[in-house]
């Protein structure tokens, strides 16, 4: 039963990822860790986005922005150790409540103010390189503190008007980027680990995200680019709210 779960779980996920360009971690996720636990759970959506992320590439590379991926991969990755560090101590429920409620109040000012989203000269201008710097540094922060690091692209998505599918194809190397420098965090600064599932298991997950995949597959011909991007606002907003309630539920 567990395990026709997490392949259920999988199954959207991957197609969500295919789709939208992000929403594994999201979707998958929060019912992974209470299906596996926090800290192996954790790991293993870390794992499985990883993987998912690197066999969609291969479909969408031809369409990857690798400027703006190296800008936000460098800042993601070098913001990793220093608040895994730094935060090792400090209460998760309250950086769930400060990351959630961030990400809900940045969505919405992406999305009331449209002038945020003018190319051209504007600061938000998708060729300035500081935004794309803060957005990577609140990703490896965001996925560090709370396991929460796509809202911050999607935010950055809309701010700038990026092409939905640009976005979707150039998100797929930095999420998995994003999360072989969590693994590595968590395994040497935390004491975190895989699921103990047989060899046959791992072979179920494999196969459950290829067809996750599949299913995307199908589905991205027949979504349009302005639903793409209504996706990544709600995806956004799904995991700053379920973090936010997260967090004061731990809280209280």
């Amino acid at each position: 039963m567990l395990l026709l779960l997490l392949v259920v779980a999988i199954l959207v996920g991957g197609a969500l990822q295919r789709v939208v360009g992000m929403g594994f971690g999201l979707v998958a996720g929060p019912f992974i860790v209470l299906l596996v636990g926090p800290l192996e759970g954790v790991l293993f959506v870390n794992l499985a986005g990883a993987v998912a992320a690197t066999l969609i590439l291969g479909r969408v590379v031809r369409d990857v922005d690798w400027r703006r991926y190296a800008w936000l991969a460098s800042a993601s990755v070098l913001v990793t150790v220093p608040a895994a560090l730094l935060l090792r101590d400090a209460s998760t429920a309250a950086l769930e409540v400060t990351v959630g409620a961030v990400v809900v109040a940045a969505m919405t000012l992406a999305v009331v103010t449209p002038r945020l989203r003018r190319s051209g000269t504007h600061p938000w201008s998708s060729e300035a390189r500081w935004p794309l710097t803060l957005t990577g540094t609140a990703s490896g922060f965001g996925s560090v503190a709370a396991g929460i690091g796509g809202p911050p692209v999607a935010i950055y998505a809309v701010l700038t008007g990026w092409e939905p599918r640009r976005f979707a194809a150039t998100a797929q190397p930095f999420f998995a980027t994003n999360a072989v420098a969590a693994m590595v965090a968590k395994l040497t600064l935390a004491d975190a680990s895989f699921p103990s599932f047989d060899w046959w298991e791992w072979v179920v997950v494999l196969a459950s995200i290829v067809a996750g995949l599949a299913v995307g597959d199908a589905l991205v011909p027949r979504v349009s680019a302005t639903t793409m991007r209504r996706g990544l606002v709600v995806l956004a907003y799904a995991g700053g709210l379920t973090t936010l309630v997260r967090g004061l539920t731990e809280l209280t």
